[in-house]
Parts: structure tokens; sequence; C-alpha cells
């Protein structure tokens, strides 16, 4: 398989995905053939067609995924870039069951491996954080467990982890809860990085926050994203030159 590396968050809504595309503009601009990958993906748009005068639903549209497959340049089938979507914006193991399709990993890691084949290096970006369910299973590696969670398909991977965090106010504690967690079931964590995803409010925590992690997260701050009013493919790469240094991914 290539290098990668999985895009994890402290929750959803940090900007993981905007980190991702930072991540590829980056290496792409460092001369790195890079693809994306959106695993799995909820709250899809469902893409509608006119059949027999009914509307009917023809696939379910990925705007992260899409989003990715722009910024990597990816001439790749949406299929493989996310190969998993549902139209409910819930963890996946719950959407499965409403919508009554079971997520079958093994297409996930397929994907993964077609895709890997053909790029130097993947940015795989997750939904939501570590403990989010994509599945149910009955056993994991001889012991029972209710759930398959994104760091179980981290693992299957066996790509390290960039957690994604915000500034402001509680993610001193998501953040540390979530690299320890990482650490404590064996994963490579790379490190973390903070995303200003809203405009910024000049409120204290945001401005003590970053230095507070710095002193007490076990692993180190690889980066600090601003907010980017007009995410373009132009101002990401800009941004993501200015403020990322993507060669230890390497």
């Amino acid at each position: 398989m290539s290098k990668g590396s999985f895009i994890t968050g402290t929750d959803t809504g940090v900007g993981k995905t905007v980190v991702s595309a930072a991540i590829i503009r980056a290496l792409i601009k460092k001369g790195v053939k890079a693809g994306a990958m959106k695993p799995v993906e909820t709250g899809c748009t469902p893409e509608l067609r006119v059949k027999s005068r009914e509307l009917r639903a023809k696939k379910l549209i990925p705007s992260d995924g899409m989003f990715l497959k722009d910024m990597a340049e990816m001439d790749d089938s949406l299929d493989l870039i996310a190969p998993v979507r549902f139209e409910h914006p819930l963890a996946p193991m719950v959407a499965a069951e409403l919508e009554k399709r079971p997520i079958g990993i093994k297409k996930i890691i397929d994907a993964y491996e077609a895709l890997s084949k053909k790029y130097d290096f993947m940015v795989v970006e997750g939904v939501g954080g570590l403990l989010v369910p994509i599945s149910k299973r009955q056993r994991a590696k001889g012991k029972r467990q209710k759930a398959y969670f994104v760091s179980d398909l981290i693992k299957d991977l066996k790509l390290p982890v960039i957690i994604v965090a915000r500034p402001t106010l509680g993610t001193i504690n998501h953040t540390l809860l979530t690299v320890n967690q990482a650490l404590r079931e064996g994963l490579n964590v790379l490190g973390v990085i903070i995303n200003r995803h809203m405009p910024p409010t000049g409120d204290i925590a945001e401005k003590t926050n970053p230095e507070v992690l710095k002193e007490l997260c076990p692993v180190p701050i690889i980066g600090m994203l601003p907010y980017v009013e007009d995410i373009t493919k132009k101002n990401i790469e800009n941004t993501a030159i200015k403020h990322l240094e993507v060669t230890g991914l390497l």
C-alpha cells in the first residue's frame, strides 16, 4: 500500500474536510501524487431524475467526497473515493439500520487498496471521531464487541492518524480525550492540527487554548490553520503552504 494518513476529529464539524484538502494541496505543491478518500459519508444528497412521471432517487451525492476528489484532481470513480454513502446525517451504524443497507467493511478496504496502488500518498477522511460506530458486529479478535468503530477502520487500513481539533472553549478536554483514546488503542498518532473552522471571535479561550494544548498534549501540535473564508483550491493551497509542514508525513 502507499503511504498515507487518516484524518479524524475531536468531534463532528471541526473541519476535517478542509484540513484534508489542505494536506492534499500542500503535498501536490511539493510534487507528491496525493489521492483522497472518504470511506463512509452520511448526510448525502439524493440526486433525483424523472422516470415514468415519478421522481426516483438515482444515487447519493457525497459532498465531502466530491470536494476531496476536486482538491486532489482525481479522475477516479466516486464509488472508490466514497464507497459507502447514506442519506441520513447520522452515525453510519444508525443510518445503515434506518436505510436497511448493511455496511461492508471489505468494500471500503478494497477501494482503499485500489486507490493506494495509484497514488504515492493517500489522505483518508473519517466520519466524526474515533468512537463513531460504523457497523454492528458480534466479535472482534476473540472478544465480544458491540460495534466496529472508526478506530477499528484505522487499524484495518494500517494508517497513522492526524487529529483535527477546534480552538474554542472545550477543546482541551475533547482533544486530550481523543488523543489518549487513540494511544490507548495502539494507534500511531502523528499529531494534532488545530483548525479555526469559524471566523475568529477574539475570545480568550481561542487565544490561550493552542498554547495550553502544546503544553499538555502527549503528541505534537503539527499545525494551526486559520479560518479560510473563500474555500477555493488556490486559497486552501496558499493557506496550507503557509501554515502546514507536510514533509514529516512523507
